[in-house]
C-alpha cells in the first residue's frame, strides 16, 4: 500500500533529510512517531529521497560537464 504524506510530514522529512542524508535507530523512532508514521514508512521515505538526490547530483554534473565542454569549444 502507498503512504500519502501530508504536507506537514514531507517538510518535516525533508528538514530531517537536508541536515542528516541517513537516519537510523532512536532518531528514526522518535522521527516516526512525531509524524505519526511507522519505522518502515520513514526508512523507506529516505531510502527513496536518497535516490531522488542523487539522481539529480548525476544530471546536474552531466549537465555542468556539458556547459564546460561547451566553452571549451568556444
Amino acid at each position: 500500500m502507498r503512504t500519502i504524506f501530508t504536507k506537514a510530514q514531507i517538510e518535516r522529512l525533508e528538514q530531517e533529510f537536508t541536515q542528516n542524508k541517513y537516519i537510523v535507530g532512536a532518531a528514526r523512532l522518535q522521527l516516526a512517531a512525531e509524524l505519526s508514521l511507522s519505522e518502515t514508512q520513514v526508512k523507506v521515505w529516505f531510502q527513496n529521497r536518497r535516490i531522488k538526490f542523487r539522481k539529480s547530483t548525476a544530471q546536474d554534473n552531466s549537465a555542468e560537464e556539458r556547459s564546460d565542454t561547451d566553452s571549451d569549444s568556444l
